[in-house]
């Protein structure tokens, strides 16, 4: 038996986490609707806690199914490209 367990599908890992608590520090009003091309744009932009710059940041695409699984975001509605618009739940 391992001591190490599995992480279920759906569920956020620590980079991940991280990546939406840098977008829930950033510039962009989360109240109103976004694209996932405008939250990773704004996650590039914020400064880490330290004060550093981000190391990696996810494409659009990932962070796309990124917010589709955080239970703080929710799709408000789907562009004429078929793209999800989130919005943060309150």
């Amino acid at each position: 038996m391992s001591k190490y367990t599995t992480r279920t599908l759906g569920q956020l890992n620590q980079k991940e986490r991280s990546w939406l608590d840098a977008l829930k520090r950033s510039y962009l009003d989360l109240s109103e609707p976004f694209s996932a091309k405008e939250a990773a744009e704004a996650i590039q932009a914020t400064p880490t806690k330290k004060g550093t710059r981000m190391r990696y940041v996810p494409h659009s695409m990932k962070l796309s199914f990124i917010l589709k699984k955080s239970p703080d975001f929710q799709v408000s509605h789907w562009d004429r490209k078929k793209r999800p618009i989130f919005v943060l739940v309150e």
